[in-house]
C-alpha cells in the first residue's frame, strides 16, 4: 500500500510540475534510452549467453527561466532494466543523475544526486562507458555520490573551466574537483578526489580529434587513506570513423586498482542507422594475476528517445 502511494504521489507531483511549466512556458523534455546487449561469456571455466542492460534510462527535465539571468532546473533520472524489470535489487528504478539547481552567466549551482567532477573528468574516453567493458572495471573513482552540492563554472577564458563537488556522508565531506580546458579538437582535464571512498586520487585525461580519428588518454593514481597504499593506472583508446555511419573501436585499460595485474581490451564497431538508433558489437578480454582470463563477445543496440 505504502508503495502504491509514493507512485501514486510521484505521478502526481510529475502532472502538476509539467502544468505548471506549460503555463510559465518552461523548456520541459522527457528523455531516455534502451541500451541492451546479447552477451557470450566465457569465465575461464565455464560459458554462458546472458540478455544484457547497459544503463538504459528515463528521465525528465526541465528550465524555467525566472529572469533574463537566471534559471531554475530540475532533473530526475533512473535507470531501467528492460530485460527483467528491476534495475537495483527487486527495484524497478536506480536513481541516476537527480538534482534541483539555478543557472545564468556565473555558471551552475545544484544539488542531488549526480556523477562526480572526477568521474565526469574523463571526457568521453572510455568509448565501451556502461557496458561490460566499462573503465570502472579497472580504475577507482567512477563515482555517483548522493548528498552532492555542486557548482559548475561559465567559460573563464580561453575555453578553461572549473567544476566543485561537496559531498556529504554520514561521517564528514569529501571533495571532487576538476579544471577543463576545451577547444575544437582538443579537450584535456586535471581532477582530484580528496579521500571519496576511503581513495585520495589524482587523474589526467586528453582527447584529440584528428581527421576521422579520435585518440584519448587517462592517466590516474589513487591512493588508499587509511594504509597509504598507491596505485597508478590508465586507459587510451582510439574511435576511427570508417564511413559516415561507422566506426572501429580500440581501448586498453590497466591498472592493480581493483584487481592484482588487472588489465582489459577491448575492440568494438558502431553503426548508427539512425540518429537516435545504433547497433554495435564488442570483443573484450579482462586478465589479472592469478585466474583465469574472462572473455565476452556482445551484440547490442542503443535507441535515444
Amino acid at each position: 500500500m505504502k508503495n502504491k502511494l509514493t507512485t501514486l504521489a510521484t505521478k502526481l507531483f510529475l502532472i502538476t510540475f509539467m502544468t505548471f511549466n506549460f503555463t510559465l512556458n518552461a523548456s520541459s523534455d522527457f528523455y531516455g534510452k534502451i541500451n541492451m546487449s546479447i552477451a557470450q561469456i566465457d569465465d575461464g571455466l565455464d560459458t554462458e549467453t546472458d540478455t544484457l542492460n547497459n544503463a538504459s534510462r528515463v528521465g525528465f527535465k526541465s528550465k524555467l527561466k525566472l529572469s533574463d539571468n537566471l534559471n531554475f532546473l530540475i532533473q530526475i533520472e533512473n535507470e531501467i532494466d528492460p530485460t527483467d524489470g528491476r534495475a537495483d535489487g527487486d527495484k524497478v528504478f536506480k536513481q541516476r543523475n537527480t538534482f534541483i539547481g539555478i543557472s545564468g552567466n556565473f555558471g551552475k549551482f545544484f544539488a542531488g544526486t549526480h556523477d562526480t567532477a572526477f568521474k565526469k573528468a574523463q571526457l568521453k574516453v572510455d568509448l565501451f562507458n556502461d557496458t561490460q567493458s566499462d573503465i570502472k572495471n579497472i580504475l577507482r573513482g567512477e563515482n555517483r555520490m548522493q548528498d552532492l552540492v555542486g557548482y559548475e563554472s561559465p567559460e573563464l577564458f580561453n575555453g578553461i573551466k572549473i567544476v566543485i563537488n561537496n559531498i556529504k556522508t554520514s561521517d564528514k565531506s569529501y571533495q571532487s574537483y576538476s579544471l577543463n580546458y576545451n577547444s575544437d579538437s582538443f579537450k584535456a582535464s586535471y581532477s582530484i578526489d580528496t579521500g571519496l571512498k576511503g581513495y585520495d586520487s589524482h587523474r589526467v585525461t586528453s582527447s584529440y580529434v584528428f581527421n576521422k580519428t579520435t585518440l584519448g588518454v587517462i592517466y590516474q593514481d589513487s591512493e588508499k587513506t587509511t594504509i597509504g597504499n598507491n596505485e597508478s593506472g590508465y586507459v587510451y583508446s582510439i574511435k576511427h570513423k570508417i564511413s559516415k555511419k561507422g566506426s572501429l573501436l580500440f581501448q586498453e585499460a590497466k591498472s592493480d586498482m581493483k584487481v592484482l595485474g588487472g588489465k582489459q581490451t577491448s575492440f568494438g564497431y558502431n553503426h548508427q542507422i539512425r540518429k537516435e538508433l545504433k547497433v554495435f558489437t564488442a570483443y573484450s578480454q579482462l586478465s589479472k594475476d592469478n585466474s583465469p582470463d574472462k572473455d565476452w563477445i556482445t551484440l547490442g543496440f542503443e535507441y535515444k528517445f
